[in-house]
């Protein structure tokens, strides 16, 4: 994957290879005067030998142990630095020379120099270690094992990270994004075994990480942000990792703090299984999330607004639907209160809303639409209380939504709410109205996103208007709306026309056969 390598044939003077290897192959190389020349060789041979033909020379010529002696050779940090070079470009696409390159044992003398003083030595040395992990699979465990082993050497301790801490303490650019592109490589697909030599414990790294998300090159921060997907697997890590990205998106730069969020929102859309519990539920626990939320929310960035809107999002949806995993989820309505009270998103909502970016309209009405997805539009203490409620099949008591039990509760509240259910949370702010707008968008997506949070938020809000009902008419005629918008849009006229007072097809009925139990109208992608 990285790092990446240019593979255009090297135009070379005659005899030029062949004077090049019979130096590095010198029976003088063992004299320290004549192997401090040949760093000069050796850079040589690190741009020759991105030619096919030019690496098959090079391997033919026996050359990987001088190679290894070179690179444990640390009078020599130059001759150190291109060495690496050479052993990484000839491991580039090459599983047979990766192969021949951990039985040199190169892999050891690498991680070796990985606590090197020299800074260029650190990075070179990490970057071939990634670049042969990403070739073979063995070498990669080669690579995992040796580290753990010099760890548990030094610190007495089994870990895998020990070993790249120099270079994430580092300032210089490029030895951060060389360890962030190892790490990525170790941590991928990694067993559970494996990762259990990732725990973070006091190491800092998940703070270097964040840092690198925050200021890094785009290649460091998509490799740092994809070693925290794989290091967060491990439950030891999960809230070190998750306090990190929200100190990151409350203090970080525009573009950090909508990195953060995104990762927050990719990890919580990872679906729950009993070894890796939904991440939605810890997120929604941590103390800072509130405060961080509303930095986001704050921000005069749009990228960033858009970003926390779709953490929102995600939020209000994912809570609910973790109440089937394997998670402890929390009270999904209060966490959707709480993000009403106290963060200013419905403020953001509505500038994004009214803001003349189509990316942003969508991600504002997806986020009022799970706000306003109240689990059933009556909460359990309802539930438990009605008698018509309990004289329905246990099948059909997920569907038991709306109807008499909506006059037992509260006869003056709208179709699907209670007297527990809030209200008024979506009215005199504007949002509604312009919502309303937004159906002339001509945008299929903007209005599927603004169909679905009409038709969540009518369970709380009053949307009797004949306008809104001509344009629902209109739209159920327009081909490029998806059928599930269209679905949305009946769904809510049949809404509307109960309120009203006419007759049609029970509600209840029509939603047994669109909607999952017991869930409003979700739509994942923000």
């Amino acid at each position: 994957m990285y790092p990446t390598l240019s593979h255009q044939p090297q135009t070379q003077e005659p005899n030029q290879l062949q004077q090049i290897l019979q130096r590095l192959s010198s029976a003088s190389m063992q004299v320290p005067a004549y192997r401090s020349g040949s760093s000069y060789s050796l850079w040589q041979l690190k741009e020759l030998v991105k030619d096919s033909e030019t690496h098959s020379q090079v391997m033919q010529a026996q050359l990987l142990p001088t190679l290894v002696a070179l690179l444990l050779d640390s009078s020599l940090p130059e001759c150190q630095v291109n060495a690496a070079g050479v052993l990484r470009r000839l491991a580039v696409r090459n599983v047979s020379s990766c192969e021949a390159i951990l039985k040199a044992g190169a892999v050891s003398a690498l991680v070796q120099l990985l606590s090197a003083s020299n800074t260029e030595a650190r990075a070179a040395a990490a970057g071939c270690l990634c670049l042969l992990g990403w070739n073979s699979s063995n070498v990669k465990s080669e690579i995992i094992f040796t580290m753990c082993k010099t760890a548990k050497d030094q610190t007495g301790q089994i870990s895998s990270i020990h070993a790249m801490l120099p270079l994430f303490n580092s300032s210089t650019p490029s030895e951060v994004e060389a360890a962030s592109a190892c790490l990525h490589m170790l941590s991928e697909a990694a067993t559970a075994d494996v990762l259990a030599t990732f725990e973070l414990r006091d190491s800092g790294l998940a703070q270097h990480l964040c840092k690198t998300i925050d200021s890094g090159s785009p290649v460091a921060t998509f490799a740092a942000a994809e070693s925290l997907k794989n290091l967060i697997q491990l439950p030891a890590n999960r809230v070190e990792v998750m306090q990190q990205l929200l100190a990151l998106m409350e203090s970080g730069s525009p573009a950090g703090q909508a990195d953060a969020a995104n990762l927050c929102w990719e990890l919580c859309c990872v679906s729950a299984t009993a070894h890796n519990p939904h991440m939605t539920s810890l997120l929604s626990s941590q103390p800072k999330m509130l405060p961080s939320l509303s930095c986001l929310l704050s921000s005069t960035d749009s990228g960033v607004v858009r970003a926390a809107l779709g953490l929102v999002h995600v939020l209000a949806l994912e809570v609910s639907k973790a109440q089937n995993s394997f998670a402890n989820p929390a009270n999904v309505d209060l966490v959707r209160i709480q993000l009403v009270q106290y963060a200013p998103v419905l403020d953001a909502i509505l500038s994004m809303l009214l803001a003349p970016d189509t990316s942003g309209e969508v991600a504002a009405a997806n986020a009022a639409t799970n706000l306003a997805a109240f689990r059933s539009g009556v909460c359990n203490e309802c539930d438990k209380s009605s008698p018509s409620f309990k004289q329905q099949p246990s099948r059909k008591r997920d569907f038991f939504r709306f109807g008499k039990l909506l006059d037992e509760s509260d006869p003056s509240s709208p179709i699907g709410g209670c007297r527990h259910t809030p209200r008024g949370l979506m009215a005199g702010n504007g949002i509604i109205g312009r919502l309303y707008t937004l159906l002339d968008s001509g945008d299929a997506a903007v209005v599927s996103a603004v169909l679905t949070a009409l038709y969540n938020i009518s369970a709380t809000e009053n949307l009797a208007d004949g306008v809104l009902q001509n344009k629902l008419l209109q739209l159920l005629g327009w081909k490029a709306l998806s059928p599930k918008s269209k679905d949305a849009a009946r769904m809510l006229l049949q809404r509307l026309d109960i309120r009203d007072g006419r007759d049609g097809m029970s509600f209840t009925f029509l939603s047994a056969f669109s909607l999952p139990p017991a869930r409003p109208l979700v739509y994942l992608d923000p």
